[in-house]
């Protein structure tokens, strides 16, 4: 960890600020009514947000360090099987990854509540609580992820789909950014049985004196404790399993499937009665640049999409869902304590109207950034793919184009998909959508080109809290959620 100290501090660091003026200054102006958080116990919107915020942040940052680190140490770099042949026990290995993220969790949350203070965030002499209270919080998040990771043996985009399938929902629905009970009782259920809303609440009361009776920071506390144990036994049983006397080698999801479409396939070729096989004239490219691109962008693109259909596009369909659960979040959630926006010229408009097309853009944004950075620092530092593909008639302009390409792909896939459900919902008309959705593409086509460009001088995957610092002010400060 002390390698990428310096990108944990600026994150741990660049996340409150950008958080409290995004949030706490630019949608509470919008939001107003101080009255209505006075019943809470707070002095303003911000203070209301601020604790909840720490502990939403530090639980993401579980959702990091529990999913790709064990992956890494499990599967690509075999760190934990090096740490095996040493007198360490299974446990003592997988405690000592833990007690390594906690440290991060610590710092993350005293940094944090620095900031906190010097914007007057808190009023309680007990708000350091917020510490072990955050940190309670991403462990019941993080644990039981860790030993879901450390089970798997193949990564095929598992860790994907926890983010979106996870820690997204866990992150939107668990009353961060407003009173839970805004929320349908069907969406509720969401935050009851989520650890961010339990580690929300009690760093409320414990930052501003939020009113909260001793029965139920009991049931927050004992929630967050049992889930906590129930995952490190969890996490103790897989790494005894995968490190023990009798290595377990881990489970792919999936694979009986796979190895069934592969055996129908294998099947249908015999059936068919293809000329026999013959070795293709070899061709010597001549020219200017001749080295660096051979003209078969195709064949990337064509890898790209049967590698999806592998995974059984499960990844590629689930990344329009972001957006949408942004819209259904700050739609339920915040609307009922914001009238109207103003649209200019003494018009108005509902905030789910007005937070719906910047959605798109981040949907654009995110589909494109997706593959054009984890995706491509996955295949040029962990599978090394990239290396096999210069080994044949392909040159780097091939790859970067296709990739490109891909990643544009993508992009215009999940904006598609989400105008289709703003224009089901009334909130744009279908030919506002057909000009929306080309102007996604063109979003797509610079993040995509862009985020490829960064990610080639990437070394280790820590670094990508970098490029988040850079996405995060974007969608913060770009109106998404609120005007300029």
């Amino acid at each position: 960890m002390r390698a990428y100290a310096v990108v944990i501090l600026g994150s741990s660091i660049g996340q409150p600020l950008m958080y409290i003026l995004a949030m706490g200054l630019g949608l509470g102006v919008l939001v107003g009514d101080e009255a209505a958080f006075a019943q809470a116990g707070a002095d303003s919107y911000l203070m209301y947000i601020a604790p909840a915020i720490l502990a939403s942040t530090v639980a993401m940052s579980a959702g990091i360090e529990f999913t790709f680190p064990v992956l890494e140490k499990f599967k690509w770099r075999r760190i934990f099987f090096g740490a095996q042949a040493s007198p360490l026990t299974p446990t003592q290995i997988a405690t000592g990854h833990i007690m390594a993220v906690c440290v991060r969790f610590v710092v993350h949350s005293v940094i944090f509540l620095i900031v906190l203070l010097a914007f007057g965030a808190l009023s309680s002499p007990w708000a350091w609580l917020q510490v072990f209270t955050a940190m309670l919080g991403a462990l019941a998040v993080g644990l039981p992820i860790m030993a879901y990771m450390a089970s798997l043996s193949e990564e095929r985009g598992h860790a994907a789909l926890v983010q979106r399938f996870v820690i997204m929902p866990l992150f939107l629905f668990s009353g961060t950014f407003y009173p839970l009970s805004n929320l349908p009782a069907g969406l509720q259920v969401i935050g009851w049985i989520s650890p961010v809303w339990h580690a929300n609440e009690l760093g409320r009361a414990a930052a501003f004196g939020y009113p909260l009776s001793g029965g139920m920071m009991a049931v927050h506390l004992g929630y967050l404790i049992a889930v906590t144990v129930l995952g490190w036994l969890l996490v103790r049983h897989v790494f005894i399993r995968r490190l023990g006397l009798s290595e377990w080698p881990g489970r792919t999801p999936g694979e009986r499937s796979r190895l069934a479409r592969e055996a129908k396939l294998e099947a249908r070729e015999l059936q068919t009665h293809e000329a026999p096989a013959f070795t293709p004239q070899v061709r010597v490219r001549h020219g200017f640049a001749a080295n660096y691109y051979s003209g078969n962008i195709r064949a990337v693109f064509s890898r790209g999409m049967a590698a999806i259909r592998n995974n059984r596009g499960v990844i590629f369909i689930s990344g329009f869902l972001e957006p949408v659960l942004f819209l259904t979040s700050f739609g339920l959630g915040i609307s009922p304590m914001i009238a109207e926006v103003n649209a200019g010229e003494g018009g108005s408009m509902s905030y789910a109207a007005f937070i719906a097309p910047a959605l798109l853009a981040v949907s654009a944004m995110n589909g494109a950034v997706f593959d054009s950075t984890w995706g491509v620092f996955f295949k040029l530092k962990i599978t090394k793919l990239y290396r096999s593909m210069m080994a044949t008639s392909l040159g780097p302009l091939d790859v970067a184009l296709g990739e490109i390409l891909l990643a544009l792909f993508r992009g215009g896939i999940y904006a598609l998909g989400f105008l289709a459900v703003l224009v089901l919902s009334g909130l744009v008309s279908p030919v506002s959508a057909v000009v929306m959705w080309v102007t996604a593409l063109f979003i797509a086509w610079g993040f995509a080109s862009v985020g490829m460009a960064v990610t080639s001088f990437m070394t280790r995957f820590q670094q990508m809290d970098w490029m988040m610092m850079i996405l995060i002010p974007m969608f913060l400060f770009s109106a998404t959620l609120f005007p300029l």
